[in-house]
């Protein structure tokens, strides 16, 4: 090797650099356990009731916590800025209330620290499945985090429910007695709320998984509208019902699908003519300026929980290319977040 080929020695100020960014890594894991712990103990909650603020001390009190642990953590959460403080009381800004605690906001990240929270599990798992090549699947990983994954998906149906009410043609579909398909359905939670917004739309869910079905049954009954619904247990490649709905939603699982190009073909057969598909999904960057983005390196980190599953996120412009090559048209992708996008596409 000569001696230009040779590794140059970093100078002190990039091994400086370095390690700041590394540190900066570090504080942002304690971050997002600091916001899972505030979320389950209520303490964010509480703290929101006071404007003036409240002492760790009153918190422990009042929560009726220990109080080390509660000023440990209040110290936390004003170190991350997820809190402010005066004199010695804690403050919950109105910004911080809403993205953590508005679960209907569409900026509402609670539910993302959760499952971020939840892949402890997995990333335990793969200090071994790195040497084995071992994958399983969702109805082996744990509770907590397929909550937290249903959690987390509520912003991304405030965004969605956003978008169609923007749209006028799948707007008025709906609103006018259509019929809504949802693939991958998970607990019903946003289909539920696309029912609550059109009282005269029809809907179908789909999923694979019994238990999120059964939920999402559950879930329908308690609100009383199981008799504008109906739910089919079946693989998204494998659903085989024809010309049934006028819009056909798949919500951040499309990526997950055994077979994407049948899983797009089985809805596009499900569509009635000038039917609608909407394909809401995580717009996983391909370039290295993109990957060094603070939303991609989320993403990436999801990315391990979509090894494990034996799938991975794409890029936009594959999902595009994707309903191109199964004869949808008009096709138009849409932005509504740096970790969200919405592609439709026309029957």
């Amino acid at each position: 090797m000569s001696e230009e080929e040779r590794p140059q020695k970093p100078t002190p100020e990039q091994i400086k650099e370095a390690a700041s960014k590394i540190i900066g890594y570090f504080g942002g894991y304690f971050a997002t356990w600091t916001i899972d712990i505030g979320i389950r103990a209520k303490l964010f909650e509480v703290i929101s009731t006071y404007s003036d603020g409240i002492t760790s001390e009153d918190l422990a009190k009042e929560t009726g916590l220990n109080f080390l642990y509660i000023d440990v953590w209040c110290r936390n959460a004003l170190g991350a800025e997820l809190l402010d403080m005066k004199d010695d009381r804690y403050i919950l800004s109105p910004a911080m209330s809403e993205v953590l605690l508005n679960r209907d906001s569409p900026a509402y990240v609670t539910g993302t620290a959760q499952v971020l929270v939840g892949l402890r599990e997995v990333f335990a798992s793969l200090r071994e499945w790195i040497k084995t090549g071992e994958h399983s699947w969702w109805d082996a990983a744990p509770r907590e985090f397929v909550d937290a994954v249903a959690e987390s998906s509520r912003s991304f149906y405030t965004r969605l429910l956003n978008f169609v009410e923007g749209n006028t043609d799948i707007r008025n579909k709906l609103a006018e007695g259509g019929t809504l398909l949802e693939i991958g359905v998970g607990y019903g939670t946003g289909l539920i709320r696309f029912a609550e917004l059109y009282p005269n739309a029809k809907l179908i869910g789909v999923d694979g998984d019994t238990y999120s079905l059964e939920q999402s049954k559950l879930n329908f009954a308690q609100k009383k509208m199981d008799n504008r619904s109906r739910f089919v247990r079946s693989t998204f490649e494998d659903y085989a019902e024809s010309e049934v709905t006028d819009v056909a939603l798949i919500n951040i699982s499309l990526h997950e699908a055994r077979d994407i190009k049948r899983t797009i073909a089985v809805m596009h057969r499900s569509l009635k003519p000038s039917g609608v598909i909407i394909v809401s999904e995580f717009p996983y960057p391909d370039t290295k300026e993109g990957l060094r983005t603070p939303p991609a390196r989320v993403m990436s980190g999801i990315q391990y929980f979509e090894a494990i599953i034996d799938d991975q996120l794409l890029p936009t412009r594959e999902f595009v290319s994707l309903l191109s090559d199964a004869g949808f048209r008009n096709i138009k992708a849409v932005d509504l977040t740096p970790i969200h996008t919405v592609i439709i596409g026309y029957k």
